[in-house]
């Protein structure tokens, strides 16, 4: 049963170096809001086909070992982070499953490690991290593996039409933060050439301004909440994915929407610019769910 309070910071846990710099990104989130962190860790014996005489021995050590790693990282996370409480919880289902039961509703964030990159860019995310992005309900914070940039760095949100979640989680984070808030929005137009954009100058004022225009009308309402917070408003012609992940390079936390598609079955479970953005941010990214 879940018992955890409103607002706990949930984190998944294993043996990689990539979960661990999450455990500790966690950790430092749980402080700042004064939150529970509550950490999961999947057991399994399912991969092992085992002869039915050895398996009730070897799954009660296996299980033994398991909750031992995991009250080992608690007992020092708690000694890294003085005062903050800290909720060990092993996880008897798959590490998917687990995470997203774990993350309730009411939870403030689910945290879990990113990869590190491939020749091919390809299978960054891992089975579990792409696994509750694609499902969670609450905001989801992958963690790139090799630290993070400094604390004060701004957030950076990426903003598209008509999707006020991001912009009002990106609020609240700067000022919990103390830091700036940059808003990212971009725009395309269609190429003349490949690999070359030809925009009349005319006709880019128009965009720029219509852009300018739509982001300052949805911005308004978390600026008011939030009259602390600096906010530095940037318009861009290109890909969208491109102009996030070159701000994240000083950024201390990175906030775009899911843009879930369920179209078919071997679609992808997010938007393009999230998807890329995951991959190649060198901060953590938030994904937050409509």
């Amino acid at each position: 049963m879940n018992s955890s309070p409103i607002g706990a910071v949930v984190v998944g846990l294993d043996s990689s170096e990539n979960s661990r710099t999450a455990l500790d990104w966690a950790a430092e989130e749980a402080l700042l809001r004064g939150a529970v962190l509550r950490v999961g860790h999947a057991w399994s014996m399912q991969a092992y086909r085992l002869p039915e005489a050895y398996n009730a021995e070897m799954v009660d050590e296996a299980r033994k070992a398991a909750s031992a790693f995991l009250e080992n990282a608690a007992e020092e996370t708690r000694k890294r982070h003085p005062g903050l409480r800290v909720e060990p919880e092993l996880i008897e289902e798959g590490a998917v499953e687990g995470l997203l039961r774990m993350a309730s509703p009411g939870t403030s964030m689910l945290v879990t490690g990113r990869q590190g990159l491939n020749t091919f860019l390809t299978v960054l995310l891992g089975s579990v991290s792409g696994g509750v992005i694609a499902h969670a309900t609450v905001p989801t914070v992958l963690v790139p593996v090799g630290g993070v940039p400094a604390a004060q760095g701004p957030v950076v949100v990426g903003v598209a039409p008509g999707e006020p979640e991001p912009v009002g989680f990106a609020f609240d984070e700067a000022e919990r933060r103390g830091v700036p808030l940059r808003v990212v929005r971009s725009w395309m137009y269609p190429q003349a050439f490949p690999g070359h954009m030809s925009v009349p100058p005319q006709e880019q004022a128009r965009r720029e301004a219509e852009e300018t225009d739509e982001l300052a009308h949805l911005l308004a309402p978390a600026r008011a909440a939030h009259p602390a917070v600096a906010v530095d408003v940037r318009v861009e012609l290109g890909p969208a994915e491109e102009a996030i992940v070159n701000e994240s390079a000083d950024a201390s936390l990175v906030v775009v929407g899911a843009h879930r598609k369920h179209t078919h079955h071997f679609s992808q479970p997010i938007g393009r610019v999230p998807h890329r953005v995951l991959h190649l941010s060198h901060a953590p990214v938030a994904v937050i769910p409509r």
